[in-house]
């Protein structure tokens, strides 16, 4: 198997799926349900089991690359191997943008839920929404400074309570309130509404691909990260259709509601001072999706910085905690620039709201978790004829036929989906505003190290061609 020499394989099977839980579960399942009820009528419970057909196969090619492949920084290193440097360049380039919007998007939510909780008057809401941002930052970037052991064990904590416990609570609170006569008719408006919501709520199921970043630190990686992605999967599709479920059957579609705690207010099902807690693990949620952004991602900066295309003070790891700490601080401070700038850009100067000032936000997350997902579905069409070998120590080793097929349609799936983002007035603009000009600078960028690197004499195309320094094959 491959094994990172400095980097710890401290994260088992529990620890595995709970990072993938926590990753994928955010706070739209809060917010679409509620906000998309009136727009597909009570059948929005189906959206999601549409919703989630194409993570299927994003999911099954990432359980075949992470168990043929287990080793840190895995999107970096797996596309590098498959498109060149120029294209593993780009794709850390892409997730630097992507996580500091993930953490200024996520961190202005916590701030918000927690603001809503406990009733902050509007006026006050900006101020204290982008301060907590900040603390909940700084509190998640240096939980990730210790040792993986440890960091997985509050992910599965922080998941387990924040994630998992809220939807159960809201789930159990609303059966007595559960009004058949509200899903009697499923389909008032029509299907197409509820195909459309299916497009939308696919995001809800963004983050499988996480399990190949930290994949060199988990334990027996053939065997576990398959069934890691597996259980996570059964998981987080049937919390997400029952939530919805109860939403629908709560709340008349007729009735237009922002979010699934205004439900949870307006139809009585809590008493005040639990919706104060159910507020407060709603934050904790969002912060179990904080800490793996954190934790997953900062593995392919260090990966990359080992191989000479990004500065060598990024390949350094904390020789006691085994973390990369300089990884860390990078992610950390574009999250706090994003957080800083955009949201406070977008509520005062453009009059938007908080929570749509966040949403574009993730808008520039999906389009670009989008873009490297087709490079990724794509490579693992050619992934055993290119390299055999790892291709037959995998774990989980489908057939040829099943690798074209779902490679192909995750590739097909995620293109749609980035041409459909594209489409939206609103995101559109930001995203082209955002992604496009990062993407040329990373190119600029890129072209400036190639020519350093060729003058110190430094051959990274051939290191393309073998394994990262920083692994070995081992039987």
């Amino acid at each position: 198997m491959v094994k990172d020499k400095e980097l710890s394989r401290g994260i088992n099977l529990p620890i595995a799926i709970f990072i993938i839980v926590g990753m994928v579960i955010g706070a739209g399942i809060w917010l679409n349900p509620a906000a998309y009820l009136s727009r597909t009528g009570p059948a929005i419970f189906i959206s999601y089991l549409i919703a989630v057909i194409p993570s299927i196969f994003v999911a099954f090619i990432s359980a075949y690359l992470g168990s043929a492949f287990p080793v840190a920084g895995g999107s970096y290193v797996i596309t590098s191997r498959l498109l060149g440097k120029f294209g593993g360049f780009m794709v850390v380039w892409l997730i630097i943008l992507a996580v500091g919007t993930t953490l200024a998007y996520l961190s202005s939510m916590f701030g918000l839920f927690l603001a809503q909780a406990f009733l902050i008057p509007a006026g006050l809401d900006l101020i204290v929404v982008i301060l907590i941002g900040i603390v909940v930052l700084m509190v998640f970037y240096f939980l990730n400074w210790i040792k993986i052991e440890l960091s997985g064990l509050i992910e599965l904590i922080i998941t387990i309570f924040g994630d998992i416990l809220v939807m159960i609570i809201f789930i159990i609170a609303a059966i007595p309130a559960f009004n058949p006569s509200n899903i009697a008719n499923l389909f008032p408006i029509g299907i197409s509404p509820v195909l459309f919501a299916a497009l939308i709520f696919f995001f809800s199921y963004v983050g499988f691909t996480l399990i190949l970043d930290v994949a060199g630190e988990v334990k027996n990686p053939k065997k576990n990260i398959p069934r890691a992605l597996l259980i996570s999967f059964i998981i987080l599709i049937s919390l997400y259709t029952l939530q919805a479920f109860m939403v629908a059957g709560v709340q008349p579609w007729n009735v237009p509601i922002g979010t699934v705690l205004e439900i949870i207010i307006t139809h009585g099902l809590l008493p005040q001072g639990a919706v104060v807690f159910i507020g407060i693990l709603i934050a904790v949620a969002i912060a179990s999706t904080i800490h793996p952004s954190y934790m997953a991602y900062s593995r392919d900066i260090l990966m990359i910085s080992r191989e000479h295309l990004f500065p060598k003070i990024f390949s350094k790891v904390n020789e006691k905690h085994k973390t990369p700490r300089h990884a860390l601080t990078l992610l950390f401070i574009v999250g706090i620039i994003f957080l800083i700038t955009f949201i406070p850009a977008l509520t005062m100067l453009a009059g938007l709201t908080i929570e749509l000032a966040a949403t574009l936000l993730s808008a520039i997350v999906g389009v670009v978790v989008l873009i490297i997902q087709i490079p990724l579905c794509i490579g693992a069409i050619f992934f055993q004829r290119k390299f055999p070998e790892w291709h037959d120590k995998a774990g989980f080793k489908p057939s040829k036929v099943w690798i074209v097929i779902f490679g192909i349609l995750g590739a097909v799936f995620s293109a749609l989906f980035l041409l459909l983002l594209f489409l939206d007035p609103d995101a559109g603009l930001i995203i082209s505003l955002i992604v496009f000009p990062f993407m040329g600078i990373g190119a600029i960028v890129y072209l400036i190290r190639n020519a350093m690197l060729k003058r110190k004499g430094l051959d990274v195309k051939a290191m393309m061609k073998k394994l990262p320094e920083s692994v070995t094959l081992e039987d």
